[in-house]
């Protein structure tokens, strides 16, 4: 089965961010305006035995630009296609328990003014603690070492997108549960994507 070229390789690198537009407002609206009650779940063992490490939250947070950097190191139209195609299937993978069975981490336990002040603030407006099962931040970041074991630097961007799994914990964003499932949706969308091929000229070859 094939999948057409959607996106191109820009060079005008803020048209990244124009291109997963519907992706960021489709995570923010399900996390914002919620159909149901989200569920606050017990703490597993593991989840009590992890120190709550505010300072990591800036490890947490580099999410953001480590989306954004492996986005625009693609190399040509297909690859950035591919993670255009893979990281919009794991997030449809996600919204129906982002929707139907909401699961929120009792931030208020954790975070306040003392911790961090506007930056707390901000990341509470932007991220509401709503849609943590399956672990979004886990899946992607799956995803991005996958695709940049295949470029330059492969060690030190695997172990950035490792912090960011092992950070979602430390700041009390995730439940070990949700991990387990960012990990599951990972498993699924590689083995859906595996059966497709993403078609058509790349950009350098219209030229």
């Amino acid at each position: 089965m094939k999948l057409p070229l959607v996106i191109r390789r820009y060079e005008w690198k803020l048209a990244y961010i124009l291109a997963w537009g519907p992706y960021i407002a489709l995570y923010q609206i399900t996390n914002r305006w919620l159909l149901f009650e989200p569920t606050v779940l017990p703490f597993s063992a593991l989840d009590r035995a992890i120190p709550f490490l505010p300072e990591l939250l800036i490890i947490y947070v580099s999410y953001i630009p480590f989306f954004f950097w492996t986005a625009v190191r693609s190399e040509n139209d297909r690859e950035a296609n591919r993670i255009f195609y893979g990281t919009h299937l794991q997030l449809l993978l996600c919204v129906p328990f982002f929707i139907f069975v909401p699961v929120t981490m009792p931030r208020d336990l954790y975070y306040g003014d003392q911790i961090y002040g506007w930056v707390d603030t901000f990341w509470r407006w932007f991220d509401s603690p709503n849609n943590c099962f399956p672990s979004l931040h886990v899946a992607n970041c799956l995803f991005f070492i996958e695709v940049n074991w295949r470029r330059q630097l492969r060690i030190l961007h695997t172990l950035a997108a490792v912090a960011i799994i092992v950070s979602t914990l430390a700041v009390k964003q995730h439940y070990a549960v949700d991990l387990l499932g960012g990990v599951l949706v990972h498993l699924v969308s590689c083995s859906i994507l595996a059966r497709f091929e993403i078609c058509g000229p790349d950009s350098r070859e219209r030229n």
